[in-house]
């Protein structure tokens, strides 16, 4: 029997089963639901003329990270509305930056020129590309652009950095090593003297989980570091990582911490549920199980899932605080775009929180579909994003059959 019969034969098997289960309120708001009301805000509140055309209220030094995630939106939902406002954006980054990237500039668009027509040949690509050849070949060097960094806070240098990083390995810099091993040292400076150790714990780990293998590789391997640091290896990102997050039973569990030891500081401030450190440290413990599917982080990833879907008012507000409390920034909620993007079930394509008969039928109708640049990845029927889809494609739908994503 071909694999498209067989196939056949199980959705019809199971499709009174998906039925009584689609009949189910399984929670107040899907994924897809609270993805599509952040960024339906983040579209509707952008600039669109005037020298500010572009750009968000109050934010144009945050325009970067906003494009990333409503291109992360488009690439969810092929709603056009949003790829527009991505590239709107990306054009006012072009104009202003005029080649000189910050580190969330550098990333939104790479992030833009994955949901391209052509993804590796667009103008957000070559600008990127033209970048990092630009900060190689000054004479300084990229060792000498990184050590501008000098006398900053390294927890935020480890932030910033991260983005680089990713952009870099997205283009295929030359020097994307050198970047990486920049990121690493300054990693190993972080501690609980810095503003924010956590985060740069998960956004490095994010960062470096994508780049290359989490391995027996020293963050310290001078002993100049941080003390938190001696002996650590990027092997051990993962578990520093789960460590910190607030366990069962407690409040804000499923949050993280925001410092190594777990206390204030002696500020008064809350030691836990602030949206930026969730979003960071989930990124990062995502990105660690896709590339290690041994990690066994699914229960925290879980957890850390659904307080960062608590964390989003009904008309798409995400504030400082999970419990939606504190500043309100648009770079909040593209944060947030970018790790629920990470938290859907594959072979999910309607986003509904389970995989069913709806989805496959999203996924047969695709394989008809022979141009994808409408819509990245064919409607997400190209589940690992080849290029096409194939029988790799099915596997994942088939592996995930049924699943629900529970609370």
């Amino acid at each position: 029997m071909g694999m498209g019969k067989k196939w056949n034969i199980i959705c019809v098997e199971v499709f009174l089963l998906a039925v009584m289960f689609s009949q189910t309120d399984l929670m107040a708001s899907s994924i897809g639901e609270i993805i599509t009301t952040i960024a339906d805000r983040l579209e509707a509140d952008q600039i669109k003329s005037d020298v500010s055309v572009g750009t968000w209220p109050e934010e144009a030094d945050f325009t970067g990270s906003i494009i990333a995630g409503i291109a992360t939106a488009y690439e969810l939902t092929c709603e056009s509305t949003y790829r527009a406002c991505a590239e709107l954006g990306g054009n006012a980054i072009v104009y202003t930056a005029q080649g000189n990237f910050t580190p969330d500039e550098a990333f939104g668009l790479a992030r833009l020129s994955n949901v391209a027509s052509d993804p590796y040949d667009n103008v957000w690509r070559t600008e990127i590309s033209n970048f990092y050849s630009n900060v190689k070949n000054d004479p300084n060097g990229t060792e000498g652009y990184l050590s501008f960094f000098a006398g900053n806070d390294p927890s935020y240098v480890v932030f910033y950095l991260a983005h680089y990083v990713v952009a870099a390995y997205y283009v295929d810099a030359v020097d994307k090593k050198i970047w990486r091993h920049g990121l690493i040292s300054w990693l190993s400076r972080v501690d609980d003297s810095c503003y924010v150790p956590v985060m740069a714990l998960g956004a490095a780990t994010w960062a470096l989980a994508q780049t290359g293998p989490l391995d027996e590789t020293s963050i310290d391997p001078s002993g100049e570091g941080a003390p938190y640091w001696t002996t650590r290896k990027l092997s051990d990102l993962p578990e520093l990582l789960s460590s910190h997050q607030v366990p069962d039973g407690q409040q804000e569990a499923g949050s993280f911490y925001w410092l190594f030891e777990h206390g204030d500081a002696g500020s008064g401030e809350p030691v836990s549920g602030y949206t930026e450190d969730t979003i960071f440290a989930t990124l990062g413990l995502v990105a660690a199980s896709q590339a290690n599917p041994d990690l066994n982080a699914d229960s925290a990833i879980l957890a850390a899932r659904k307080v960062l879907l608590d964390g989003v008012s009904s008309k798409g507000i995400v504030w400082e605080r999970l419990s939606q409390e504190g500043a309100v920034y648009y770079s909040y909620a593209s944060e947030m775009l970018q790790v629920l993007s990470k938290l859907v079930i594959p072979g999910d394509l309607n986003l509904d929180d389970w995989v069913d008969s709806i989805d496959y039928a999203i996924f047969a109708n695709s394989e008809r579909v022979s141009d994808c640049t409408t819509c990245p990845w064919c409607n997400g029927a190209d589940l690992d994003h080849s290029g096409k889809i194939d029988f790799v494609d099915l596997v994942i739908l088939a592996d995930n059959w049924l699943q629900i994503m529970s609370y």
